[in-house]
């Protein structure tokens, strides 16, 4: 019997690993559906800055600001992540990146590839 037990627990192991490396744990779906609710904007930033174009997004569960910023761009993005920060305060009210809700709109910065 306490075989059987060990074997049974043994193929469900195996079976589960087989699974995660097939599909993987996370599904991939998550930053491909990202909610685009408006059309790309120009916002002013201080210090005489260049303007920073954004994008408004509704976020969905599994988002980060990263991963819609690369999703965004398509792909790596040119600029540092402190900068990314940094653009994504300015462009919603200072608000910390880890502070994003599911199902709200946030403005996040575009950049144009050099």
């Amino acid at each position: 019997m306490k075989r059987l037990f060990i074997c049974v627990a043994l193929i469900l192991v195996i079976a589960g690993i087989v699974s995660d490396l097939r599909t993987g744990s996370l599904p991939d779906q998550s930053v491909k559906q990202i909610n685009q609710s408006a059309p790309t904007k120009k916002v002013e930033t201080p210090d005489d800055s260049p303007s920073l174009v954004s994008q408004e997004v509704i976020v969905e569960p599994g988002h980060t600001v990263l991963s819609v910023v690369e999703h965004l761009n398509e792909g790596p993005i040119p600029v540092s992540i402190a900068q990314i920060i940094e653009d994504f305060k300015s462009l919603n009210q200072s608000l910390e990146p880890d502070m994003i809700q599911t199902g709200e709109t946030y403005l996040f910065p575009i950049y144009k590839k050099e």
